[in-house]
């Protein structure tokens, strides 16, 4: 019999309406993020654009237009933007050593390159963990075997410099508010922040040392609920049994804490020096940074604009005005610090179109071996 060779009509993919219907609803997101945050930096500029002025004639505040007259001071910006490259390439070097720690395959320059997209995702683009899921994408991507273990690394950075910043502003905080300085004693607002990230920590060490002292036993039993959960218990086993081996691999643990602490030194030194740029009012003095600035950082990492765009203005402005100093100064200067992050997620950009067919790097001599391994469970879970 002579086969039938006459063209057949090509039939269009159908893609489910549900799926059509999420992806626009995501789009449409997306994009009041962006409405928001750049709507609300419009407004924030507009109530701190002029200048305040009392009814006796005393300035309270310049304005942002009488800081923006004023000459830049280069070299205050010019020590921002080194410092701020320094932070980052700490941070790089975090997330290698706790990805190291759980023998999965990584380099050093994988960790720099996935770093810098990273920030530009975290600068440009709507949410402030997106550059969080574009880096446990790419490095879940080269570890089939260890997904979850992978991206737990990226859940654990984020997690310890969270912790660093609490960490930071209940220690800074609390001991000025010992010493008693005069900015902090009697401002309710800054003791209750303080006395909260206090708070915090002691819970997160009690939790950490209790972890400790929790028997072998017990550990696997808990490990065995995990795995009876209905489609997730791998994941959560898994994610469970990487806390076990970072709490047995603590060396590593305090010494990606140790650099974050040189990390959010930095950051304070970084915003103080922004609010130097442009300086036509008495900014404020480095131990009320100090104690503000890793607030505006931790309360910043909550709002989904691009970067926080909008949200961190109005935050530090709003910190500004708690040490009873110009709101416009705390807003310049977050501005100032946003142009060094935006050149930064500049860098992560090129990064990004320069490599984004070999992202990640793995190493073949690296032996991979289950994370499990130091606890004794051989099992090695994957993603659903």
């Amino acid at each position: 019999m002579t086969p039938d060779l006459r063209p057949r009509p090509v039939r269009s993919a159908h893609v489910p309406k549900g799926i059509g219907l999420k992806k626009h609803a995501t789009t449409i997101v997306n994009l009041l993020k962006y409405v928001v945050g750049f709507g609300l930096l419009a407004y924030i500029l507009r109530q701190n654009w002029d200048p305040k002025i009392a009814e006796d004639g005393k300035v309270l505040s310049p304005g942002i237009s009488g800081l923006l007259q004023q000459t830049p001071d280069y070299l205050a910006f010019i020590g921002l933007a080194t410092i701020a490259i320094a932070c980052t390439s700490i941070q790089f070097v975090r997330w290698y050593i706790l990805v190291r720690a759980l023998d999965l395959p990584f380099s050093l320059p994988s960790a720099f390159r996935l770093g810098f997209i990273g920030c530009f995702y975290n600068a440009f683009l709507p949410g402030s963990v997106g550059g969080d899921l574009v880096k446990a994408f790419y490095i879940a991507r080269d570890t089939p075997g260890r997904r979850a273990a992978a991206v737990a690394t990226v859940m654990a950075d984020r997690l310890v410099g969270l912790f660093g910043l609490i960490w930071f502003s209940a220690l800074i905080g609390g001991s000025f508010w010992l010493a008693g300085n005069s900015r902090i004693v009697g401002n309710a607002y800054l003791e209750k922040i303080i006395f909260v990230c206090g708070v915090l920590v002691a819970a997160a060490v009690i939790v950490w040392i209790g972890l400790g002292f929790l028997p072998a036993s017990r550990q696997e039993q808990i490990d065995r609920l995990f795995k009876r959960i209905p489609k997730f218990g791998p994941t959560f086993s898994e994610l469970w049994t990487v806390l076990r081996t970072y709490r047995q691999k603590s060396k590593a643990i305090y010494t990606v804490i140790a650099m974050t602490a040189v990390v959010h030194v930095g950051f304070v030194f970084m915003f103080h020096l922004a609010v130097r740029v442009f300086p036509l009012v008495e900014p404020g003095s480095l131990p009320e940074h100090f104690v503000i600035a890793p607030v505006g950082y931790i309360a910043q990492a909550f709002f989904p604009a691009p970067g926080g765009v909008g949200g961190a203005e109005f935050i530090f402005g709003y910190l500004y005005s708690l040490l009873g100093r110009p709101d416009a100064t705390g807003v310049v200067g977050r501005l100032t610090l946003r142009v060094v992050e935006w050149s930064i997620g500049l860098v992560g950009l090129y990064y990004f179109l320069r490599m984004r067919s070999n992202l990640v790097t793995s190493e073949p001599e690296a032996s991979v071996e289950p994370v499990a391994s130091a606890t004794g469970d051989p099992t090695s879970a994957k993603l659903p």
